[in-house]
């Protein structure tokens, strides 16, 4: 009789103990979570999605694609029971990982020259993992007209991913590159060397950012006769190759 009470006591304490576990998860704070937002589902396993939208019984996210798309194409829903769910969690997700898809931007800018005589710019920047700018410049009291390649290498931004897409962070690129510029003074063909660093939020991807670009141009026929660029400009940056995270 004795063993028959110990073995239902430990009976009950497991099935206990087992509800117990099962209403770790905050619901109401699972429903609260913005659309959109990456999260992790755990179940049996942990399932990497999207938030869509949870209901007082059930779950329901898209699986998180590779990159974004301009294609409109989306990923079949998963839904979850609320029974099934051990834990939800939001994840940070680095938005500006990757290559720039396009960008589109107009600056103007200043800068000295060998002599350390003023110089001064403004053009447009098109392009994406590789740009074409394109500039008017009066360089050592002359008029001139630049036209330049540059790759556009991701560095890395500070501070790192958050989970709320809407609070600012700098992503810095480098941009190789060279160029032609036409006009009276010394320069025609050259090289550059350029540092360029946005000011952006996950939520403004496509929106009109901030941007500061040094650059220093390098003549082929007088590399030292070179000048030192600062630009300031707006662009609208869209990245289709942002990690938004996998299974």
């Amino acid at each position: 009789m004795k063993e028959r009470l110990v073995i239902f006591m430990l009976f009950a304490l497991l099935t206990t103990a087992s509800g117990a576990a099962a209403q770790t998860v905050d619901w109401q704070a699972v429903q609260k979570i913005k659309p959109y937002a990456a999260i992790s589902v755990q179940t049996e396993k942990w399932t990497r999605c999207t938030f869509q939208r949870a209901t007082d019984d059930e779950l329901f996210c898209q699986l998180a694609p590779k990159g974004l798309s301009f294609s409109g194409k989306q990923n079949s829903p998963l839904m979850f029971d609320r029974e099934e769910i051990r834990a939800v969690r939001v994840e940070p997700v680095d938005m500006s990982k990757g290559f720039l898809d396009l960008i589109m931007a107009a600056g103007t800018g200043g800068g000295l020259d060998a002599n350390h005589q003023p110089v001064e710019f403004a053009g447009i920047k098109l392009g994406g993992a590789f740009t074409l700018d394109l500039q008017y410049d009066r360089t050592q009291g002359h008029s001139g007209f630049s036209t330049e390649g540059s790759a556009v290498l991701p560095l890395f931004r500070v501070p790192g991913p958050q989970t709320d897409p809407k609070k600012k962070y700098l992503k810095v690129y480098a941009e190789p590159g060279v160029g032609y510029r036409a006009g009276d003074g010394n320069f025609g063909g050259y090289s550059s060397a350029k540092l360029m660093v946005v000011l952006i939020s996950d939520a403004r991807w496509g929106d009109a950012s901030p941007y500061v670009e040094f650059q220093r141009r390098f003549p082929f026929e007088s590399p030292l006769q070179g000048d030192n660029r600062l630009t300031i400009g707006v662009m609208l940056p869209f990245c289709r190759g942002c990690d938004l995270g996998a299974n």
